[in-house]
């Protein structure tokens, strides 16, 4: 007979990405002031919306587990968050430099860990009833799109950045 899933540890672990978006979502926010002057403002503007979306439903699947975040999380999604609003991987919001470059590869970063989520969690559904699969494949291909919107428009830019 198989263990059952241990809620303590799938509620860690979903706090701990809980923490991890409201960071990632400061950093989007960051990304998004840095563009908004520009051609791709859209761009930004979208997948923060996106991003800020996706946290609402972490946030709704842990009360739907009878959760809320990790009080440890908590504490620190302050801090989390303070530092994705100063933008320690491009304090000066500088577009046309490589530290730009980096700032997206953690953005992309990011959003593959969320997907990475998303996915794991869809391994549990057949065995906790509170996990909706029709909602975590629509979020595990929500991811897929916001990492492909972030790939293209890095490829699509590149040069202003690198000449």
């Amino acid at each position: 007979m198989k263990k059952p899933i241990d809620h303590e540890k799938l509620h860690k672990y979903l706090s701990e990405h809980h923490l991890g978006s409201a960071a990632g979502l400061e950093h989007f926010a960051s990304a998004k002031r840095m563009w908004a002057d520009t051609q791709h403002a859209a761009v930004f503007h979208s997948l923060w919306l996106q991003v800020k979306e996706d946290q609402q439903e972490l946030e709704r699947i842990l009360k739907k587990l009878g959760r809320e975040p990790h009080g440890l999380a908590l504490l620190a999604e302050p801090w989390a968050k303070l530092l994705g609003k100063i933008n320690l991987l491009n304090p000066l919001r500088q577009r046309r430099q490589t530290l730009a470059q980096t700032q997206l590869d953690v953005l992309t970063g990011l959003l593959n860990a969320k997907h990475s989520m998303w996915r794991t969690l869809l391994l549990m559904v057949g065995e906790e009833p509170t996990l909706d699969e029709a909602l975590l494949s629509d979020l595990k291909l929500r991811a897929e799109s916001q990492i492909r919107q972030l790939s293209e428009f890095s490829d699509s830019s590149w040069a202003e950045r690198f000449r």
